[in-house]
């Protein structure tokens, strides 16, 4: 064979080797630009994915923890066959009925076994009671499992046979100090949340939650789902670990869960093979609920390198050319611009403008790709930004719904305990202490009853901008729970409390609130005072401040009593 076929095999040979090498640089660079951007913006998604389906689930939490903590329930449970409690109480879940997103309730005691429920469509009003729970139903194990756990919250999904429902259910204990009265709660529907937090409007994400354990609560896919998590052994479970095709992924699992755990406010990330498919998987925990949220990225979906071959092959057929001409061109058309497209990825990784890196003169499909590049690179930017803001936000209101009371804008229950034990730990160094006020308003359950509940919340603003009005700004006022307000004053001197108490049961009294009918809603309010002293624990002041509220009460209504200060 002559010379020249062998010269025009061998170069034939070397454009081969070397475009066959080209094409696998250029798609290791462009994937690898993909995968570092959307990781960015997948650990973005995910926490935007975190507080998106946490916030509906934190506030029926909130609420089912505040009915649990009913002075009037507990007295129902321990007297459950006094028809007066027990009309009370009924009343009582009716207006949290009311307040919960899927308008339903149910209580469950531990003495009688009676299960008492009510549904958003009011069908067994004045008929609460729906069936009695036995230990030797495997239908009620899951609460004989709740009393013997005692968790003070448990959330599962558990179809009710009796009632014929399947929800995410919300169970919190009624307790009365160590002593468990029962169970209360209310559930989620389960096709309505799988649809609204499961699923995203982008294709090839989805989310997963999971317990403690790895059960699996909520999935788009029903049959992943484990019911009646908390009466199964761990053997029976349908875990997150199922989801995986190897058992290496499993173990690297286990330790991402770990590190979840001890790290709440970040996301963890990990690759994962599941149902023969490359994903990525974050994973976020969630201590509210002692749930995990997993989001899975499709990578099939999301990143498919095919839509790039012709790129990548123009890119080469480019190249092939420039490597027969010139060696110079080569160097600087294209090994050039490679660099500063490296140098660009480097500068996107960490979230810098790349425009300073990626020249604007290149021409041809080198210059074409970096012009792609660069957009899809400002685009990156701007998204994650976005999403960034977003995020921010959507923490802003959920800490401004964790603290705040909704109706009246006071401090809710939550925020006045962290105030309390605060001033409680600078005790010891503060003789003088600190007061408490401890108000309720006499006969609101009448005026809901008659004018409506839009009027009860109209006469819990203007208590609460009454209270406001006559504090000092270095003053705390909470809305402690219903018709109840606590007050956490700053004063060391018992009088002022008392003249404060007095006041504002006058004004209270004084001022006329009218209804959108121009009705004047009679409205009062009772008040009780503790002072706390070096030596006194938390309960001790609040029993104080409740046992003076409850004399005001008992004594005619609409009056002051100060609490009998006890000296350590």
């Amino acid at each position: 064979m002559n010379l020249k076929p062998r010269f025009l095999l061998l170069t034939a040979l070397l454009m081969l080797l070397s475009g066959l090498a080209i094409w696998l640089f250029s798609q290791k660079i462009v994937l690898n630009v993909l995968q570092e951007s959307a990781l960015r913006q997948f650990e973005t998604q995910v926490k935007l994915e975190k507080e998106r389906s946490l916030q509906p689930i934190i506030r029926e939490v909130a609420l089912a923890r505040q009915l649990a903590d009913s002075q009037i329930l507990r007295r129902w449970a321990k007297d459950e066959n006094n028809e007066e409690k027990k009309q009370t109480a009924l009343a009582e879940l009716e207006s949290y009925r009311n307040n919960f997103s899927d308008h339903s309730y149910f209580v469950a005691l531990p003495d009688s076994g009676n299960y008492y429920h009510n549904n958003a469509s009011n069908e067994f009003a004045n008929d609460q009671y729906r069936y009695t729970l036995r230990a030797d139903n495997p239908n009620d194990r899951w609460f004989y499992s709740i009393i013997e756990q005692n968790r003070d919250i448990h959330l599962n999904v558990n179809p009710d046979i009796p009632l014929k429902v399947t929800k995410l259910w919300i169970d919190v204990l009624l307790r009365d100090g160590d002593q468990i009265l029962g169970v209360v709660g209310t559930g989620l529907d389960l096709t309505t949340f799988i649809q609204q937090f499961t699923t995203t409007p982008e294709p090839g994400i989805n989310n997963l939650f999971f317990d403690h354990e790895g059960a699996i609560q909520v999935s788009e896919d029903i049959s992943q789902i484990d019911f009646a998590s908390i009466t199964k052994d761990a053997s029976e479970h349908k875990t997150i670990w199922q989801q995986l095709d190897n058992e290496a992924q499993r173990a690297e699992l286990e330790h991402i869960l770990q590190t979840a755990r001890s790290r709440p406010d970040q996301v963890v990330s990990i690759h994962v093979e599941r149902n023969g498919s490359d994903q990525l998987a974050g994973v976020v925990y969630l201590p509210e609920v002692d749930w995990f949220v997993m989001t899975l990225l499709d990578l099939d979906i999301l990143l498919p390198l095919s839509t790039f071959n012709e790129l990548f092959l123009l890119a080469g057929v480019s190249i092939f050319i420039a490597l027969l001409l010139f060696n110079l061109a080569l160097n600087r058309y294209v090994l050039k611009p490679l660099r500063q497209l490296e140098n660009g990825i480097e500068q996107l990784r960490d979230g810098q403008p790349v425009n300073n890196v990626i020249p604007q003169h290149i021409h041809g499909d080198i210059g074409r790709i970096m012009s792609h590049f660069s957009s899809m690179a400002s685009e990156v930017l701007k998204s994650r930004e976005r999403l960034e803001i977003r995020v921010r936000q959507r923490t802003e209101e959920l800490e401004q719904l964790t603290y705040a009371d909704p109706v009246t804008g006071l401090l809710n229950r939550r925020g006045m305990m962290e105030q309390l034990q605060q001033q409680m730990k600078q005790l010891p160094q503060n003789p003088g202490g600190f007061g408490i006020l401890w108000l309720d308003l006499d006969r609101f359950k009448n005026i809901n009853d008659q004018y409506g509940h839009a009027a009860g919340d109209l006469a819990l603003k203007a208590t609460a901008q009454i209270i406001q009005d006559h504090i000092r700004p270095d003053d705390f006022a909470c809305r402690w729970g219903g018709d109840e307000f606590l007050l956490l004053i700053n004063t060391d001197q018992q009088f002022l409390l008392d003249q404060l108490g007095r006041r504002l049961c006058a004004a209270i009294q004084k001022h006329e609130i009218r209804n959108d009918l121009n009705e004047i809603l009679p409205l009062s309010i009772s008040a009780g005072s503790s002072r706390a002293m070096a030596g006194q624990s938390l309960n001790e002041i609040l029993a104080t401040a409740d046992q003076a509220l409850y004399e005001a009460k008992a004594s005619g209504r609409h009056r002051y009593c100060p609490g009998l200060i006890t000296s350590h």
